[in-house]
């Protein structure tokens, strides 16, 4: 019995030793505000675009009245854009940033949370576009929170 606890006490300390303790920081970025998708946009296959080509494809200006009406300006030289784009739909749908971190491996997750609301007489697309310095280079993966 003795040596049955010991080979399970073994074990256990070994798979907790090996376990992997990766380190992140945070990563400051921007919301990019008046821009929707386009309606003959292709498909996202990467959700980190570093080319204003490649964002023009995908997404247009929306300007609107007021000092807050214009674009936020990317400047694709120093920045590129993390975005995340929902399946076009007729419920009031917003999507919010929570964090942008960097693991010591280099890979970069983007945290949001999306809520869902009311019916509407129209469908839409849901986006979210984030600038990002182009000094925290990496893999982007998109997770949501709940």
């Amino acid at each position: 019995m003795t040596r049955k606890i010991l080979t399970a006490l073994a074990a256990t300390l070994v798979l907790v030793s090996c376990e992997s303790h990766r380190k992140t920081q945070t990563i400051a970025f921007v919301e990019a505000k008046n821009y929707f998708v386009r309606n003959d946009a292709p498909k996202l296959d990467n959700p980190k675009i570093e080319t204003a080509e490649k964002f023009n494809e995908i997404f247009g200006m929306a300007t609107t009245m007021g000092d807050e009406g214009k674009p936020t300006e990317i400047d694709f030289q120093k920045q590129y854009v993390i975005a995340v784009i929902l399946p076009e739909t007729d419920l009031t749908t917003a999507i919010y940033p929570i964090s942008l971190q960097k693991d010591d491996e280099g890979k970069i997750t983007f945290f949001y949370k999306t809520t869902v609301g009311q019916k509407q007489s129209y469908t839409t697309v849901p986006s979210l576009v984030i600038i990002v310095d182009k000094t925290e280079n990496g893999t982007v993966e998109l997770k949501e929170q709940k």
